[in-house]
């Protein structure tokens, strides 16, 4: 008993200590990986929001103080579905990417440069705890993307590719490729492994 209460405790303790999260409130961007948070302000431009039966999309265009505009998505399944590629394979997907370049990966916290099929470069962040969520900011330059790495892990490395998209039009900024194609005949999404022998 003694023993499976310490490997408990230990389990728990070892969880805690590595942690991620990307997350828009109240006008403010906030990045953690472990310890380091980074907060930036984003003013609201535009707010889409798409259902695909198992899967829940909310898409916010966000003017950054640089003066560009980023979009960040929230990606939430229905509770009786779950994600079912990996974050990297969902990423390449859902943007159509030719190419996945992992920039940085840590705590479950992934940096890309996506090269797509037009040949541009598209800086993407994904942060994905648990099956069931998948948040993503992208459209940020390579000097904003190494600059918010660095911020978060000293150790983490420059982006390879410098020239990459950037928005400045909120009604284009969204380059997200969503569909029911993807989310169901991809699939990424998949019922939760219990529900399959029902």
């Amino acid at each position: 008993m003694y023993k499976l209460f310490l490997a408990s405790v230990l389990l728990v303790g070892l969880s805690s200590c590595a942690t991620s999260n990307l997350s828009y409130k109240n006008q403010q961007l906030t990045l953690q990986n472990d310890k380091a948070f980074l907060q930036l302000d984003g003013k609201p431009l535009k707010v889409r929001k798409d259902g695909f039966g198992s899967l829940f999309l909310t898409q916010k265009v966000l003017r950054l103080a640089e003066g560009n505009v980023v979009v960040y998505e929230d990606a939430q399944t229905d509770s009786l579905y779950e994600f079912e590629p990996g974050t990297t394979r969902i990423v390449k997907v859902i943007f159509d990417a030719k190419r996945t370049i992992i920039a940085y990966a840590k705590n479950h916290l992934n940096a890309y440069q996506l090269i797509l099929k037009n040949g541009k470069i598209l800086n993407v962040i994904a942060q994905q705890d648990h099956s069931q969520r998948l948040k993503i900011l992208y459209g940020m330059s390579s000097t904003q993307l190494d600059s918010m790495l660095k911020k978060l892990d000293p150790n983490a490395k420059r982006a390879y590719y410098r020239q990459t998209i950037t928005m400045k039009d909120a009604n284009e900024a969204i380059w997200s490729k969503w569909d029911v194609h993807k989310v169901h005949f991809y699939p990424l999404v998949t019922p939760l492994p219990k529900l399959v022998g029902m």
